[in-house]
């Protein structure tokens, strides 16, 4: 039995649609392989960015600490700084003191010798 014309091409577009569907079935299954990889990738994507932006938040409370930190030493550095200052100053004041006692002394060394002189010399003529 031959086959006519028609047949053969009917058969050779059976074989094709056939050829199509088994390869659109593979391309199907292959895409849905693809999408679940890009599911699987995009989930751990996530995870590590919500991992790392737990950590700059981390990162950023504690920067934040130290700049805090370093006002407080930059506050403490300017009272220290004002306080050696003040003492400087009590120095100043103590050691203009002491001069002060010095030249007192002095003084009182001056009039006693000078009474002690009067106070000879007014022996001397009484005797």
């Amino acid at each position: 039995m031959a086959m006519t014309p028609n047949e053969v091409l009917f058969g050779l577009i059976t074989a094709a649609v056939m050829a199509f569907v088994i390869f659109a079935i593979v391309l199907m299954v292959r895409l849905l392989d693809a999408v679940k990889a890009m599911k699987q990738f995009c989930d751990t994507a996530e995870q590590a960015v919500k991992e790392a932006v737990g950590q700059i938040n981390q990162d950023l409370r504690s920067l934040r600490k130290i700049t805090d930190d370093v006002g407080i030493v930059t506050d403490n550095i300017g009272t220290f700084s004002g306080s050696i200052r003040d003492v400087g100053e009590g120095i100043g004041q103590l050691a203009r003191n002491v001069r002060e006692v010095g030249d007192l002394i002095q003084d009182l060394k001056i009039e006693t010798a000078a009474s002690m002189c009067g106070l000879r010399a007014g022996l001397s003529t009484s005797n």
